[in-house]
């Protein structure tokens, strides 16, 4: 090909554009299909879990003579969660390392705390950790919902 005339140039340019363009289109339509493809298995393993029984279970939970009670019903809606998300460890292992681990940490925390009797002040520590460890579950969740993890 002769590049003297400047139409020749153009045309050559043009055409790598386009080639450019058409591959990054495609990536990016790949990337939205995967994210797509993952929310909906979001909405089909987790929505029910995150919207209404985590909630739920947490809402049960007590404390009475100064010791964490009820907290069995939450304890089986973690395990549940553990268990639906074993997809992706599979799918995405760091997603499933992440959820696993604050899934966990919660669980080992409602156990030891479940144990102890504490004062109305420790009490009320008890509730702060348990919301900040609650949000953080729901932080992973939205991330990888998102396509941010």
């Amino acid at each position: 090909m002769d590049f003297s005339n400047t139409s020749d140039v153009l045309a050559a340019i043009a055409i790598v554009v386009s080639l450019v363009s058409a591959a990054y289109q495609w990536y990016l339509d790949t990337r939205m299909n995967k994210i797509n493809l993952e929310a909906d298995y979001f909405k089909t393993l987790y929505s029910e879990h995150l919207l209404y029984k985590l909630p739920k279970a947490r809402a049960c939970m007590r404390f009475s003579n100064g010791k964490l009670t009820d907290i069995d019903r939450i304890l089986d809606e973690l395990n549940a969660i553990r268990q639906d998300s074993l997809y992706f460890m599979f799918a995405d292992n760091d997603f499933y390392t992440d959820i696993k681990i604050e899934l966990r940490a919660l669980e080992d925390y409602l156990v030891e705390e479940g144990e102890r009797v504490l004062s109305q002040e420790e009490q009320e520590k008890v509730w702060e950790i348990i919301q900040i460890k609650l949000e953080t579950i729901y932080k992973v969740f939205n991330c990888k919902y998102t396509g941010q993890s």
